[in-house]
């Protein structure tokens, strides 16, 4: 009976944490996890401000102070709530670093050794978030500004044997940094990078595409997006075998890191289909990027098509996609029917017409 009554409390266990994601699910799913994560940590942290102010340790601790940081902290938070969507990675660096500065102010306040840990709680925790979401520079800047902020808090609260939590304090952020850091970093790069080819895979290649439309919207640049698919890759499969056909996809992806321009970016989409980012470049510009990716020709093993778009703000990536796939597939059906002559001669004109498709 006793096992039974525990089985059940299991399944009810399991179901209940099912039904709270389910229902959590839809909150979170217009709202990239750099955002809404942040937002949580900003009401934690804010809600934990008012208890410290309900609730002071000592009756010498500033709980206005803590009070009203609290509050700010909750308010932050629902404002990154409504409003992360709209920040650039910039953005986050500097809430995060606004309130690192806010928690060392509350530290350098701290009348008491245990109010004083209190405040430099956050700190872990927001060496958490900057290893997971930051690139190395902006979580080494965190840490920074940890250590001088906690450093310059500590020495003004005129607390006594600080030393001790200083080092405990600092080791758990530098350690949390740099290891959980590096990890992400690399967890990073693989999820974003084709294997096979050494290019960005289709996960990748959307990041740093919404990074280049952002940059795109602030200065005024044009940018291009061109779609590639291989000429007979198919064939070559069923002739020659699949490793064949996973040599040449890799001999591609060296080649063509090697020709593109600094800043443009070519990502393995999936299959035989390459997509590549043109900023700062129009539909006609992407000519000649094109022509050298393409190189002599003598030394390509295979030929290829493309459709290019220009990608105009406003627009999500599935407009430019779309416009770029639909002008690639009639550049594939017009080579079928023999219209266009030869591959080589086909894509000027592909060129032509992407130039007007915007």
């Amino acid at each position: 009976m006793a096992q039974g009554a525990g089985e059940r409390d299991r399944i009810v266990g399991v179901s209940a944490t099912r039904l709270s994601a389910t229902r959590l699910r839809p909150l979170l799913a217009h709202r990239p996890a750099i955002a809404w994560t942040l937002s949580l940590l900003f009401l934690v942290k804010g809600l934990l401000g008012v208890l410290a102010a309900v609730c002071p340790v000592s009756v010498h601790e500033p709980v206005g102070m803590v009070g009203v940081a609290g509050g700010l902290g909750v308010v932050c938070a629902l404002l990154i709530w409504l409003f992360g969507t709209r920040l650039t990675l910039f953005g986050f660096e500097l809430i995060v670093g606004a309130g690192i500065i806010v928690a060392s102010l509350l530290v350098a306040q701290a009348s008491t050794h245990g109010g004083m840990m209190i405040m430099a709680f956050g700190y872990p925790w927001v060496a958490i978030y900057a290893a997971h979401f930051f690139p190395r520079r902006g979580v080494i800047a965190q840490a920074v500004l940890m250590t001088v902020g906690f450093t310059a808090g500590l020495l003004a609260s005129g607390l006594s044997d600080i030393l001790i939590y200083w080092a405990v304090v600092m080791i758990t952020v530098w350690s949390i940094c740099l290891l959980l850091g590096s990890l992400s970093e690399s967890m990073r790069m693989q999820a974003g990078t084709d294997l096979l080819t050494g290019l960005l895979n289709r996960n990748g290649f959307l990041d740093a595409a919404l990074r280049e439309r952002a940059l795109a919207d602030r200065t005024g640049e044009p940018l291009t997006l061109a779609v590639i698919d291989l000429d007979g890759f198919k064939q070559i499969n069923d002739r020659e075998g699949h490793a064949a056909g996973d040599r040449l996809l890799a001999d591609l992806g060296r080649s063509w890191r090697t020709r593109v321009r600094p800043g443009d970016i070519v990502a393995r989409h999936g299959g035989d289909e390459f997509v590549l980012l043109l900023p700062a470049t129009t539909p006609t510009g992407a000519h000649a990027v094109l022509e050298r990716l393409r190189g002599s020709g003598e030394d390509e093993e295979v030929g290829w098509s493309v459709g290019v778009s220009e990608w105009l703000p406003g627009e999500s990536i599935d407009a430019p996609m779309a416009r770029a796939d639909r002008y690639l597939y009639g550049v594939k059906s017009a080579q079928r029917a023999d219209a266009l002559g030869t591959t080589a001669e086909a894509v000027d004109p592909a060129l032509a017409a992407g130039a007007a498709l915007v």
